[in-house]
C-alpha cells in the first residue's frame, strides 16, 4: 500500500508526472549499463546546486525485503497511456511492477522454490519485455506491461540444476545479444555448487556455460559433475561487460573461494578474475593474486566485488584498465587488455575494509574517478597518468556521512553527484570534493529509508529510488517547479537552461 506523505506531496508527484522530461532516460540494469559503471550520463535535472531540494514523494511496502536494486523503463504501456515503471524482485522470488511517479503497484509475478534470490531484473533492449530472476533456478521473460510470461525460444532459461544449494545472487545483465546470469552458494557455503556464468542468446535461446571449476565441462554443473566445489560468483555486479569496441563485448566475472590450479595446467579458477568472450566460448585471460592459497584457506574471496572498468586512457602505456577489490582490502589496478595471470598488478591500494560494493566509475571530462562504498565511509580515487605513461590511482577524498551494519553499499553517480545509501539515510555528495549536499534523514526523517544490505539507489530523470531492509521502496524528487532540464546540444555539453515539460539483519557475505 502506498503511504502518502501529504496532500501537497501527492499534488507535487502528479505535477511531476504531467511534466516528465523530454528525452527521458531508462535505468535498465543494475549499475545503469552493462559495464555496471553506476554512472547515469544522461541525468541533467538534478544538479549540485539543486539536489538539496529533494523531497520524499512516496513510500510503499513491497510485501517482503528486496535485497537488490530496482530498474526503470520510462515508457511502459499502462492501460491507454505510457508511464515510467520500476521493476524490483524480492528475496522471495516475487517481481513487482510499480508506477514510478505514484508508487502504485501494477502487477506481481511469483516464482516458487525453497530458497531466496538477491538478483535484479534486466530490461530487454526492446523496452517491451524484462528478464526476471526466480527462486526456481530459472530466468523468466515477462511482458513489461502486464507481467505475463512471454513465449520465447529458450525461456524460461534454466541457469542452475541445483536451486536448493546454488544461488542466483548477482543482478542479471543484457548485452551483445545475450542475457547473462551467474551463480554462487547460499549463506554458509554448503555444497554442492560450482560458480558459473550462463549466456542465453536472445534471438534463439541457445545457451552456453562457463564453469569456474572444471572449466572444460561446458554444461550446467550437477551435484557430482565436478570433483571441486564452491568458487561462487556472487558480487553485486555479477557478469560485467566491456564497453570498449576493441574488446568485442568481453565478459568479466570474479570468483570466490575454490581450488585454483590453472597455473599448473589445471582448469580450476577459484579466487580469480576471468575474462571471457561474449558468447562464453573462450577464456581470453585471467588474474589471480599470488596469495591465492591464503585467500582460499581464510575465506577471503577475491570475488566479493566485481571489476570496475575504467575509461580508455590514450596517454597511458596501459590504456585499458580495471580495478578489482576483494575481502583482503586491497584494490588491484590491472591491464584488462592483457590480464596478467598470477600477480603482476599495475598497482595495489590499501582500503579501509574489505570491498563488497560495486565501485562507481565517472569521468569529469578530464579524469577517470572511482567511488567505493564501505560500512562507514565513501572513498574517491582519481586515475592519473604521468609523462612516462604510467597510470596510478590517487586518493582524493573520503566522507564518513553514514554507517551500515553490513559491508557497505554500491554508490551511483549522476551529473557530478555521488549518491550512496547507509542505514536510515541516502546521502548526496559532491563528486569532486566529497562535500555532503543532501541527506534523506535530515530532509525527510519520517520517510527516509531503513537499514540496507545490498540495496542501493538509482537516479534517473530527476528521481531517486531506493529499497531497504524494512521491505519498503521510497521515491524522492525535486518540487515540480524546480525540474528544469538544461538543453543538451549535439556535443553533449549543457547549453542554456530552459524549462522542459517534464526486516533488519546483519549483512553476511552472501
Amino acid at each position: 500500500m502506498v503511504r502518502p506523505l501529504s496532500l501537497l506531496a501527492v499534488v507535487a508527484a502528479l505535477l511531476c508526472a504531467l511534466t516528465a522530461p523530454a528525452f527521458a532516460d531508462n535505468w535498465p540494469l543494475f549499475g545503469y549499463d552493462p559495464a555496471r559503471s553506476g554512472f547515469n550520463s544522461s541525468e541533467h535535472i538534478l544538479t549540485v546546486a539543486n539536489v538539496h531540494r529533494l523531497r520524499a514523494r512516496w513510500q510503499i511496502s513491497l510485501g517482503s525485503v528486496a535485497d537488490s536494486t530496482p530498474i526503470l523503463l520510462e515508457r511502459v504501456r499502462v492501460g491507454r497511456a505510457y508511464r515510467p515503471v520500476l521493476f524490483q524482485t524480492t528475496t522471495a522470488g516475487v517481481t513487482l511492477a510499480i508506477e514510478a511517479t505514484s508508487g502504485r503497484i501494477l502487477w506481481r509475478y511469483l516464482t516458487h522454490g525453497s530458497n531466496i534470490t538477491d538478483s535484479t531484473p534486466a530490461a530487454d533492449p526492446s523496452g517491451e519485455t524484462i528478464y526476471v530472476p526466480g527462486i526456481d533456478g530459472k530466468v523468466h521473460k515477462l511482458s513489461a506491461s502486464r507481467g505475463r510470461e512471454v513465449a520465447a525460444p529458450g525461456f524460461p532459461a534454466r541457469i542452475t540444476r541445483m536451486p536448493d544449494s546454488e544461488k542466483d545472487a548477482s543482478p542479471l545483465n543484457v548485452a551483445n545479444g545475450f542475457l547473462y546470469a551467474v551463480t554462487s552458494g547460499y549463506l554458509g557455503d554448503a555444497p554442492p555448487y560450482d560458480g558459473h556464468v550462463v549466456a542465453v542468446r536472445l534471438r534463439d535461446g541457445a545457451a552456453t556455460v562457463f564453469n569456474s571449476l572444471c572449466s572444460r565441462d561446458r554444461r550446467l554443473p550437477g551435484p557430482s559433475s565436478c570433483s571441486q566445489q564452491r568458487s561462487g560468483i556472487w558480487a553485486r555486479g555479477g557478469a560485467v561487460v566491456d564497453p570498449d569496441g576493441s574488446m568485442n563485448g568481453r565478459i568479466y566475472a570474479a570468483t570466490g573461494n575454490g581450488d585454483f590450479d590453472a597455473n599448473t595446467g589445471g582448469h580450476d579458477y577459484g579466487d580469480s578474475l576471468l575474462s571471457l568472450s561474449a558468447d562464453l566460448s573462450m577464456r581470453i585471460g585471467s588474474y589471480t593474486p599470488t596469495d591465492y592459497q591464503e585467500l582460499e584457506q581464510g575465506d577471503v574471496d577475491l570475488g566479493s566485488t566485481s571489476p570496475a572498468l575504467l575509461p580508455p586512457q590514450p596517454s597511458s602505456k596501459t590504456p585499458l584498465m580495471l580495478v578489482q577489490g576483494g575481502k583482503d582490502g586491497i584494490l588491484k589496478l590491472l591491464d584488462r587488455a592483457h590480464l596478467p595471470g598470477v600477480g603482476h598488478e599495475l598497482q595495489k591500494v590499501s582500503l579501509p575494509n574489505a570491498l563488497f560494493s560495486t565501485p562507481a566509475v565517472w569521468t569529469d571530462g578530464e579524469s577517470a574517478w572511482i567511488f567505493m562504498g564501505f560500512p562507514s565511509e565513501v572513498q574517491a580515487y582519481r586515475l592519473r597518468t604521468d609523462a612516462q605513461g604510467v597510470s596510478r590511482l590517487v586518493g582524493v577524498w573520503r566522507n564518513t556521512a553514514g554507517q551500515t551494519a553490513g559491508e557497505g553499499t554500491s554508490p551511483v553517480v549522476a551529473n557530478g553527484i555521488v549518491f550512496v545509501a547507509f542505514d536510515d539515510a541516502i546521502v548526496a555528495l559532491d563528486a569532486r570534493t566529497g562535500t555532503e549536499l543532501w541527506s534523506s534523514a535530515r530532509r525527510s526523517a519520517v520517510h527516509t529509508i531503513g537499514a540496507v544490505h545490498w540495496q542501493s539507489p538509482i537516479v534517473v530523470n530527476g528521481w531517486l529510488y531506493c529499497s531497504d531492509e524494512n521491505g519498503d521502496l521510497t521515491a524522492y524528487s525535486l518540487p515540480a517547479s524546480a525540474r528544469v532540464r538544461p538543453f543538451v546540444g549535439t556535443s553533449g555539453a549543457p547549453a542554456a537552461a530552459s524549462a522542459v515539460p517534464s526486516s533488519r539483519r546483519r549483512a553476511s557475505s552472501r
